[in-house]
């Protein structure tokens, strides 16, 4: 319906008859890695035990794979070779 993919924020409150309401739907929300800076997503993630570099790599692969896009190795030249190579395809 609102077409949000990868992550969203979605603020839910119950009122007093228990009836859950949907305040605010943020699509893009917080994804600061510092915790102090208090942002949602990686603070459950956090607590469900997945970490930062995780959560950003899982959305990423998600994201690739929707858009067709090969994720491979890095070259072994390369500096960052546990990073993930971009390849259309």
């Amino acid at each position: 319906m609102l077409g949000c993919r990868d992550w969203a924020r979605i603020d839910v409150r119950l009122d007093a008859a228990g009836v859950p309401n949907v305040l605010e739907v943020n699509p893009l929300p917080g994804i600061l890695p510092d915790p102090a800076d208090n942002s949602c997503l990686p603070k459950a993630a956090r607590a469900a035990g997945i970490s930062y570099d995780e959560l950003i790599q899982s959305c990423l692969k998600y994201a690739a794979a929707r858009q067709g896009v090969k994720l491979g190795s890095a070259p072994p030249s390369s500096p960052a070779q546990s990073e993930p190579a971009l390849a259309v395809g």
